[in-house]
């Protein structure tokens, strides 16, 4: 993946899947400065969804800032994940702003994330069998890089 892309919801080479049938989130700033504060939620349309992070559209402006720390509630199929991440970069885009979000990582949440996103994408896209297949070896990957990283701990 390009460096200088902005469609990624965080900038590299990790895999996300884009969300077509206008999947929401609820967002809410939940840290600012390391002092715990909890702000009402508002809603937002979720543009992709990877396990590292993802790709939001609101028309509120957050700074892009480590300072502060947002929490996501992204409901996908039959899941529901409570997500922590950080604002990583903002464009503007049909007056409305889009966002990459950085999660704080874990694990045991990415994983999850790539099984709902699995069965996302076999809901979006029942006939492309290639696609399922690439998407599980990169998911074994993942996984495997996970287990390797524990192990070395």
């Amino acid at each position: 993946m390009n460096k200088k892309d902005n469609g990624s919801a965080v900038k590299g080479t990790h895999m996300r899947i884009r969300i077509r049938s206008g999947a929401e989130a609820s967002i809410s700033i939940i840290d600012v400065l390391g002092n715990s504060s909890e702000s009402s939620a508002t809603r937002v349309l979720l543009h992709d969804l990877g396990p590292y992070g993802m790709q939001f559209q609101t028309h509120l402006r957050f700074p892009v800032s480590n300072d502060y720390a947002i929490r996501a509630i992204i409901t996908l199929g039959d899941w529901q994940f409570s997500v922590i991440g950080n604002v990583k970069w903002r464009r503007v885009e049909e007056n409305q702003y889009v966002y990459g979000c950085e999660f704080i990582p874990d694990r045991r949440l990415s994983l999850a994330i790539i099984h709902a996103l699995g069965e996302k994408l076999r809901e979006m896209s029942p006939r492309q069998l290639r696609i399922h297949a690439l998407y599980r070896r990169m998911s074994e990957q993942i996984k495997e890089v996970g287990h390797h990283l524990d192990m070395k701990r």
